[in-house]
């Protein structure tokens, strides 16, 4: 019926419905998971619970909640213009931008992916860490070899973290020298995935965790 090759007019038509049907549907799903109820004493704990955007093009902030309900800070992808976020949508590893912060924003971390000839694999990542007056540079690097382990190290404070994940697993470690400094564990592999954030002593910030978790998933 079609052997001429041009595609039907309601083809289009067809498939701008489902899409908006996708979106629809994905955001009526994970509505009350991403409205978490907050409360708590106001004294941030170590431990959180944090639901990442169901869409990697969301600009919608992801909430950092602890475990005693406290808001902890939040983690959104920023686009310059609209046509990198559209863009963003068929290609989602470019125009890579995330702002941490904690929950007065006295902490705000920025996180840049650093664009080379390497594979994504192996790409690293501009940081900016400022807290109060003070700010602070650095870089993540990766030595990443397969999807499902990814290895990260950066310095913080004086010291480097080393970061190890299993995807397939749903686990990301934190380790700074011989010691797991941080840990979080996948609760639903599956997206919108919730993660469990577990900083320990509390040497690495809540946010500064979730911005990592979320430079993990860009590998996967």
């Amino acid at each position: 019926m079609y052997s001429s090759g041009i595609v039907p007019s309601w083809f289009y038509i067809m498939v701008i419905i489902v899409f908006i049907l996708f979106v629809g549907v994905g955001y009526w799903v994970t509505r009350a998971e991403k409205n978490l109820q907050t409360g708590g004493d106001g004294k941030i704990a170590d431990k959180a619970i944090f639901y990442e955007n169901r869409f990697r093009i969301s600009e919608k902030p992801a909430e950092i909640i602890d475990v005693k309900t406290n808001y902890a800070g939040s983690v959104q992808r920023i686009f310059i213009t609209r046509l990198e976020q559209i863009f963003a949508f068929f290609s989602p590893r470019n125009h890579i931008k995330l702002i941490g912060k904690n929950h007065d924003e006295s902490l705000v971390i920025t996180v840049k992916n650093i664009k080379g000839k390497e594979k994504f694999l192996h790409s690293s990542w501009e940081v900016e860490v400022r807290e109060g007056e003070i700010k602070d540079s650095f870089k993540i690097n990766s030595y990443s070899e397969k999807r499902r382990y990814i290895d990260l190290s950066f310095p913080f404070k004086g010291g480097i973290i080393e970061v190890s994940s299993d995807l397939k697993y749903g686990v990301i470690k934190f380790h700074s020298g011989n010691r797991e400094s941080a840990l979080i564990t996948f609760q639903r592999k599956l997206p919108p995935r919730k993660v469990f954030i577990d900083a320990k002593e509390g040497e690495l910030p809540l946010p500064m965790l979730a911005v990592v978790f979320e430079i993990v998933k860009y590998y996967d």
